[in-house]
């Protein structure tokens, strides 16, 4: 038990959502590498107080504010079910989960009127704004987007529908580490086998040895390997059935090894270039170069297993997430739950042809931190959930936009003078 555990006590858990672009891209855009020394110290370090004059960019700019308040209200229901003394952190500010419960509950009430002066002096009066020191202690950010796609599938297999999404295995055990190493936290996942604990199995024991067939595991049978690998990136997606109607899947557990990054890969051979790496080049790629499939697809030992939703899909704090308004950060830092604003670009595609970017806008929104992912990590890096649908897709497929700005705002202490 020891061994193993020394053995694996590095690995990283997929977290509940997909960010998109940086997970093709992993180590090959600006991410801060430099480790976390604890949770409380980087929580204290990564943001900064600002002065409203930084914000108001964001009140001209963002005047259709139904959508906040809708995940404004998701997030004040999270608070409410945690005690009402439960410390939130903003840097060196802290308040309570009761005191985010009604302070988000008022300022949902306050957008949704979309009355961007009243908005204004309401947060001027009621909150405090501070700024993600980001990448680089500057406050730059890189953002990049996921989605929820669309695959095709049947509860029965068949030639066409033959790659199962599986469900939780009975077998997969998760198994905290605090005991014997309380400040890291650390959870491995696990199965028996001969009695002697030992890691799940990974993509390639799964995909190509069958290692889960048999189990009565499949919720649904889908047509296309690359779309359930990207849908695992992804957590959650729609699978539109053969027998009719659609089944949405969401993200429930994962096998606990490593996510290895198939555009790295793609990217050290020299069959795509940095600057030209994106969802849409490697999905050619693979079509162009059909025999390197399983290779590329199991470089990637990580596996993720699913459930039928109702709704949804839901990020890590399980509310809804409100697509445009959502994100997902590094959770051990960032307060989760909190409302704040985000400046950065995004792709305008042409009406005509929505295959070509036209060009990227600016674009200054109020957001809600709702999700985390797996490449989500350190104070530099944002991903921004953007909903169903094939423009969804095609931005979430190009993202990747440095020089961005991350915002969060905190209620005010009852006696805090403005």
């Amino acid at each position: 038990m020891i061994k193993f555990i020394t053995n694996i006590q590095k690995t990283r858990l997929l977290p509940l959502s997909g960010f998109f672009v940086l997970l093709l891209l992993a180590g090959c855009s600006a991410v801060p590498t430099t480790p976390l020394a604890t949770a409380t110290q980087a929580e204290q370090n990564v943001l900064q107080p600002m002065p409203w004059s930084e914000a108001k960019q964001v009140i001209t700019a963002d005047t259709s504010l139904k959508e906040w308040a809708v995940a404004l209200n998701a997030s004040a229901e999270y608070f409410a079910k945690k005690k009402p003394a439960t410390k939130i952190n903003f840097g060196k500010h802290t308040v309570s989960a009761l005191q985010m419960t009604r302070s988000l509950r008022e300022l949902a009430s306050v957008a949704q009127s979309e009355d961007s002066l009243a908005l204004q002096t309401y947060l001027e009066k009621n909150f405090l704004l501070f700024r993600s020191v980001g990448n680089d202690q500057k406050g730059n950010v890189l953002v990049t987007a996921y989605y929820e796609p669309l695959l095709y599938g049947s509860l029965t297999r068949s030639d066409r529908y033959k790659y199962p999404l599986y469900n939780k295995p009975k077998d997969l055990l998760k198994i905290s580490l605090t005991p014997w190493l309380p400040k890291k936290k650390k959870k491995i996942i696990a199965r028996f086998a001969d009695k002697t604990l030992t890691p799940y199995y990974d993509r390639a024991e799964i995909d190509l040895e069958k290692r889960l067939a048999n189990r009565s595991l499949e919720l649904v049978w889908v047509d296309n390997l690359v779309d359930l690998f990207f849908l695992q990136i992804q957590g959650s997606g729609r699978v539109e059935l053969a027998e009719g109607g659609v089944l949405r899947v969401g993200y429930h557990e994962a096998n606990g090894h490593p996510y290895h990054s198939i555009g790295r890969i793609l990217i050290q051979e020299d069959a795509i270039s940095r600057e030209k790496m994106s969802l849409p080049a490697i999905r050619q790629w693979l079509r162009q170069n059909p025999s390197q499939r399983d290779r590329l697809l199991n470089a990637n030992p990580s596996y993720v297993f699913f459930r039928k939703l109702s709704g949804g899909p839901y990020g890590n704090i399980a509310v809804a997430l409100t697509p445009g308004r959502s994100i997902a950060t590094d959770y051990r830092i960032f307060p989760r739950g909190a409302a704040g604003m985000l400046i950065t670009t995004l792709p305008h595609f042409s009406k005509n042809d929505q295959k070509n970017t036209v060009d990227w806008q600016q674009s200054a929104r109020f957001i809600v931190n709702q999700d985390t992912g797996g490449a989500i990590r350190g104070p530099g890096r944002v991903d921004l959930f953007l909903g169903f649908g094939e423009e969804a897709e095609q931005t979430a497929g190009i993202m990747k936009q440095g020089g961005s700005k991350l915002y969060f705002i905190a209620p005010k202490l009852q006696n805090q003078d403005k």
